[in-house]
């Protein structure tokens, strides 16, 4: 008899749903959102650097939406690549807000007893641009902590 069980049209439902990530140290500190945990593409949501000054229209805030592959997948790490989009945005008057892309690189580790909470550090070259013609290239770096919800399991 053919056996279906170990193909992925019948994987077994991962066990948590969307994370929150918080990111405290590195260049860009921040909060960020995770699609899964237990796939290999994942869709990263982060808001960033965000300052807002009690004078009008002066502040910024940095977000980027990325799809991550996890190149290496294990039990207790695993390791991403990623490419993305990036918004700097400038609230103070005479600066532009800038548009340009992202390349992240990192690992999370899961190094607790419960596995649906981890650790992350990133590396993430990227480049962004003005209107006027203005590049910005750099490297920011990220390292935090990453809780990932637990799913309901479904009545058989």
């Amino acid at each position: 008899m053919l056996s279906l069980a170990g193909s992925p049209l019948f994987a077994q439902t991962p066990k948590t749903g969307v994370g929150l990530g918080i990111y405290p140290t590195g260049t860009e500190t921040g909060f960020g959102f995770r699609s899964s945990r237990d796939n290999r593409w994942v869709v990263d949501v982060r808001a960033t650097r965000a300052n807002v000054f009690t004078k009008p229209n002066s502040g910024s805030f940095v977000n980027e939406v990325s799809l991550l592959y996890r190149v290496a997948y294990y039990e207790k790490i695993r390791f991403h690549l990623g490419a993305g989009g990036r918004a700097d945005w400038n609230f103070a008057e005479g600066q532009s807000h800038r548009y340009g892309f992202v390349t992240p690189l990192g690992i999370e580790a899961f190094p607790f007893p419960f596995q649906h909470a981890g650790l992350f550090f990133e590396a993430a070259p990227f480049c962004t641009w003005t209107n006027s013609g203005t590049t910005n290239v750099g490297i920011r770096t990220v390292a935090g902590f990453v809780f990932y919800f637990l799913k309901k399991e479904g009545k058989d």
